[in-house]
Formats: structure tokens, C-alpha cells, sequence
């Protein structure tokens, strides 16, 4: 399943949205620290079976949320 990670807001500047293609929310990534950054799903998730939920960077966390759901993890075109 490809996932879809969109800036929250600027109000909320370091939180992404994730969702699937077709819009469903499936957690966040938050950015705790520089190089901390948390993945967040409610255990209804797909994600929420995901071995380890921090990572050094916002690539590695899309890195490993791609793997985990066999598919792709791309930020939205207003994220670049």
C-alpha cells in the first residue's frame, strides 16, 4: 500500500500526515529532535505493526514505513 506524508501545518511545523492514496489517515511522523523522528499509528493502523518507531531522519522513517507496507512512502508535491 503507498503512503502519503503531508505537512500538518505551520502551525504544527515537524508533524506530518499520513495517509493512503485514497486519503485515509494512518498515523504521523513527528519531529522530536534533529535527528529524532517518531512514528506515530493508532493500532487500528496498518502501520501500527512497525518493529521500531524512531529513526535519525525523516527519509529513514519513510524508508521504513515503504518497507513495512510493501509499497511506496512519498511527501505530497506541497512538501518538497
Amino acid at each position: 500500500m503507498d503512503v502519503v506524508v503531508t505537512l500538518a501545518s505551520i502551525k504544527s511545523a515537524g508533524t506530518w500526515m499520513l495517509s493512503d492514496r485514497l486519503g485515509r489517515p494512518l498515523g504521523t511522523i513527528t519531529e522530536a529532535s534533529p535527528s529524532l523522528f517518531v512514528v506515530d499509528a493508532p493500532r487500528d493502523s496498518r502501520l501500527a505493526g512497525m518493529a521500531t518507531a524512531n529513526f535519525p531522519s525523516l527519509d529513514d522513517a519513510m524508508t521504513a514505513i515503504a518497507r513495512h507496507m510493501k509499497g511506496e512512502c512519498q511527501l505530497s508535491s506541497g512538501d518538497d
